[in-house]
């Protein structure tokens, strides 16, 4: 297996987008499509109305999906993001992610179409049995949390995952940094910080660092 192969797809597909308004589609198509990040090799690209797909290094696809479904959530807690990820390798290569093609490709746009029967709405897939059941394990138990956040919630979460501080978070929103501790902490924070801590050691280990 050659590492520098590997890439991660990332497809997702807004949840109850009924529930949002036409300003706040425009915020949360605009805040993916114009997201800037090291790790993505091929530009976020909608279709189908409410589907995104884009190609990242898999060193940072859990913590871009994190941030794209904290997009959604913070403008309207009753929609979400239902977001799979495929790690593998690339057999056709386009600058135009949506004409790009290979088994990262089918492993994620294949498995966003099985995640409403698993009443799950994040999964990550590589191939590998006994690492992709070790994954889902991690997202079953994220995803129970991540569903019941609210607005304010997941706001805080969208700039913690932007590595900004405590009372960074608390400038933007001017509240106290307790306040930002507080909710922080009701949001369950530190859990999704060791999803993503554990995450990365799991693909460092199988497929190399991100350069």
């Amino acid at each position: 297996m050659k590492k520098s192969r590997q890439i991660a797809v990332i497809t997702g597909d807004i949840v109850n987008s009924s529930v949002l308004d036409e300003a706040q589609k425009v915020f949360i198509q605009n805040g993916i499509e114009q997201f800037m990040h090291e790790g993505i090799l091929l530009r976020p690209k909608f279709y189908r109305g409410d589907s995104f797909q884009l190609a990242v290094k898999p060193v940072d696809a859990l913590l871009l999906a994190l941030k794209f479904r904290m997009e959604v959530r913070r403008k309207n807690e009753a929609a979400d993001l239902r977001v799979a990820i495929g790690i593998g390798e690339v057999s056709s290569w386009n600058e135009d992610v949506l004409l790009a093609d290979g088994p990262a490709f089918v492993l994620s746009g294949k498995n966003l179409d099985s995640l409403k029967k698993k009443d799950l709405n994040i999964i990550i897939v590589t191939g590998n049995k006994e690492l992709d059941s070790e994954l889902e394990t991690y997202c079953y138990m994220a995803d129970v949390l991540l569903k019941n956040l609210s607005s304010v919630q997941a706001n805080m979460l969208f700039y913690k995952l932007n590595s900004l501080s405590q009372e960074q978070v608390g400038e933007i929103l001017q509240i106290s940094q307790p306040s930002v501790s507080k909710t922080l902490k009701a949001a369950n924070w530190k859990v999704v910080e060791k999803f993503l801590e554990r995450y990365e050691q799991i693909i460092e280990k199988h497929y190399g660092s991100s350069e």
